[in-house]
């Protein structure tokens, strides 16, 4: 009920609630009505000491009703106070809720008014209404003052807080940070709903279950680890059931991001797994390069020996022509383990310069042409290749293609084996060579360029040359890879960066 309604139900002239201020020592005017041609005395009441008024103060605590007209019985204090305001005749009610008075509620008239009992019991009783409505918006008050300071503090939390409740698990709060990650949380939402997109029903991993006991009593906090396609990050979650301000269960939940550390983690099992991988490798390269170093130096040691003890031409040929062969293989493997120890220590260097790139290929078939002699097989360069320049490392370039035409023909018995490139989007030049030979079965192909993988034991080499011509593109800037259909050939290729004009 209004001040106003009151005061003109009653006809007093000036209606007014006190209240005790929290320091025990003063109380104030809080709420004034005032009838027509009353001026009001609000301003200068809303701050008094207790102990200026004290035995009219006691009385009221002691819930004692105070009604007079004659204002010159009270205080001294009072009376002064009432004459300034022109009090004539004043009733004072007490204020208070489950035995504790909290203020009064005073009735003012500025003339002489007689009291009867009815008056008495009128005001007595809006007294109590208007304490009830008092205490109630004080409290609902004290409520709202007491979210705002838990949200000032929440929101000031570097981590993300949210309540919903216990029963229906809506969103009933959430703090700045969850708010800025999540998005502002609608009306009635569900947590789950905010904290994983799309899913249909609550979370699997939902820690209600273990936060009150069957009793609905408090089991303790509930610590847990969690990835959310939401924000895409990772989060220590500590969950608690708690009492919220209205007095009811509620869940609390603080997620502090742990991304970077999970990436951190991540990367330290990378790391060691990586390590782990590196001293496998290790071992496999030294247990694979002392077979593949001990079966040429065997075959050297062996025919020398041989070449010494025969004085046969023909048979002196074919020892010298083995011994040959097999100082050609050793070089090679040392030469690719060398390039195998520089590209783990990161020292492959580049040397740049101008490369006329139809010069470089046909000096390289020349140069295998030579080699191979007694085979059947065709080695050719397309001479429709466009006329290109490049600037690349020249030997590098020659590395990569002569393994590939040493593969080609170890695995090529009849047609051709083909060395060309194109031009590629402008700015790489792709070159092939493509041979007619077995080809590589579907299930190998996707490891033909790991260490030590060979397509036929019973070819020489230590299946090393793929790998280093890898890395070797890679570090040239490139593209390595192969197209193949058993028995039918294949074209190994890699790609090169190319300026137009430069």
């Amino acid at each position: 009920m209004a001040l106003a309604e009151i005061g003109r139900y009653t006809g007093v002239d000036r209606l007014a609630t006190w209240e005790n201020h929290l320091d025990g020592v003063t109380y104030g005017c809080t709420n004034e009505w005032c009838n027509d041609g009353i001026e009001p005395a609000i301003d200068y009441l809303r701050s008094m000491t207790i102990e200026a008024g004290k035995p009219w103060f006691d009385m009221l605590e002691e819930n004692h009703i105070i009604c007079t007209s004659d204002i010159y019985s009270l205080d001294p204090f009072i009376t002064q106070m009432l004459e300034v305001q022109g009090v004539k005749a004043i009733a004072v009610f007490p204020l208070s809720q489950l035995g504790v008075h909290f203020g009064f509620l005073s009735f003012n008239f500025c003339w002489n008014k007689q009291w009867d009992e009815k008056d008495v019991e009128l005001m007595s009783q809006i007294s109590q209404i208007v304490s009830t409505a008092t205490k109630r918006w004080q409290v609902e008050t004290s409520l709202q003052q007491s979210q705002r300071t838990m949200q000032k503090v929440l929101d000031n939390i570097n981590a993300n807080i949210f309540v919903s409740d216990y029963d229906t698990l809506k969103v009933i709060f959430a703090n700045k940070p969850f708010r800025e990650e999540a998005g502002e949380v609608p009306e009635n939402a569900e947590c789950w709903r905010m904290l994983n997109a799309g899913l249909e029903n609550g979370c699997k991993h939902c820690p209600k279950p273990k936060l009150l006991d069957a009793n609905r009593k408090f089991t303790g906090v509930h610590f847990w680890e969690d990835y959310n396609p939401v924000t895409k990050r990772w989060y220590t979650i500590q969950s608690m059931a708690i009492k919220w301000l209205d007095g009811r269960w509620a869940i609390m939940e603080l997620a502090t991001d742990i991304t970077t550390r999970k990436q951190v983690e991540l990367e330290l099992i990378q790391a060691k797994e990586k390590a782990e991988e590196s001293d496998r490798l290790k071992s496999a390269f030294l247990a694979n390069m002392s077979h593949e170093i001990r079966t040429p130096l065997n075959a050297i040691v062996g025919f020398s020996s041989l070449l010494a003890e025969t004085d046969e031409a023909e048979l002196r040929h074919v020892y010298m022509s083995l011994v040959q062969e097999n100082n050609e293989l050793l070089l090679n493997l040392i030469s690719d383990i060398l390039d195998i120890s520089k590209i783990e220590a990161g020292m492959i260097d580049l040397v740049m310069g101008r490369v006329d790139v139809p010069q470089l290929c046909r000096e390289v078939i020349a140069t295998f042409s030579h080699k191979k002699r007694d085979s059947a097989v065709e080695l050719r360069f397309d001479e429709n290749s466009p006329q290109i320049v490049i600037d690349a490392d020249k030997n590098r370039i020659v590395q990569v293609l002569s393994n590939f035409l040493t593969n080609a023909l170890k695995f090529t018995t009849k047609g051709s084996i083909t060395l060309s490139y194109l031009l590629e989007d402008e700015s790489q030049v792709r070159f092939c060579v493509t041979d007619t030979g077995k080809g590589i079965p579907d299930e190998q192909k996707h490891e033909i360029f790991n260490r030590f993988v060979k397509l036929d034991s019973f070819v020489q080499g230590a299946g090393l040359g793929l790998s280093i011509c890898q890395s070797l593109v890679n570090r040239m800037g490139g593209k390595i890879g192969v197209e193949s259909r058993e028995g039918e050939g294949s074209c190994f290729w890699f790609t090169h960066p190319y300026v137009p004009g430069a």
